[in-house]
């Protein structure tokens, strides 16, 4: 059964997101439970089903061809991981520790997005009001990530650029982008 559980804005579980981004945080209250709540999501559903051919397709072609069911379950930890530090208020340039977390990264990012877009985004009623900062999902995504390397894999003109000792990986300092690789850490990561 999954960590999370099905969570309503509001409820006991959701992190107290008014006092954890106050102040002069990256993102506004309202936008990170929106990421929050799509990370809870994300981790539940696929949580259920790691190896739900709606996941799989969500993931770039080497990925799909790659990932085996241990693979996938890590992979979907990988939403959980970063639920618990959107609640704590790590949403930083630290949020994710390595490759896989950046792609469910952007996973939860494009949920949230579709969701408040589509109108079935929890309402945040208790959370202060920043105005459209509430709902900027391109401002998540310039902040939330050290690079956007990996939705370069979704390129397949760039196939091969997986291989660390390609030309295009040493010019351009590209690493982990091998799914194999995907889940160790980035250097620079330091364990809270």
């Amino acid at each position: 059964m999954p960590r999370f559980g099905r969570s309503e804005p509001g409820d006991a579980n959701q992190p107290d997101f008014a006092s954890v981004y106050a102040g002069d945080a990256v993102l506004t209250p309202r936008l990170a439970a929106h990421l929050w709540v799509a990370a809870v999501y994300l981790s539940d559903t696929y949580g259920e089903d790691p190896q739900s051919e709606m996941l799989v397709q969500e993931l770039p072609p080497i990925a799909r061809r790659l990932s085996d069911d241990a693979w996938l379950a890590r992979f979907v930890s990988c939403f959980e991981s970063l639920a618990v530090r959107l609640g704590t208020g790590l949403a930083s340039e630290q949020l994710a520790s390595c490759t896989a977390e950046e792609m469910a990264l952007h996973m939860v990012i494009d949920f949230a997005e579709a969701s408040v877009a589509d109108g079935m985004a929890p309402v945040q009623r208790k959370l202060p009001r920043r105005g459209a900062a509430d709902t900027d999902f391109d401002w998540a995504r310039e902040v939330l990530f050290r690079d956007h390397d990996v939705l370069m894999l979704f390129n397949v003109s760039l196939d091969g650029i997986e291989d660390d000792s390609s030309e295009l990986a040493e010019y351009y300092r590209f690493a982990n982008l091998h799914p194999r690789d995907w889940f160790i850490p980035f250097a620079d990561v330091v364990d809270p």
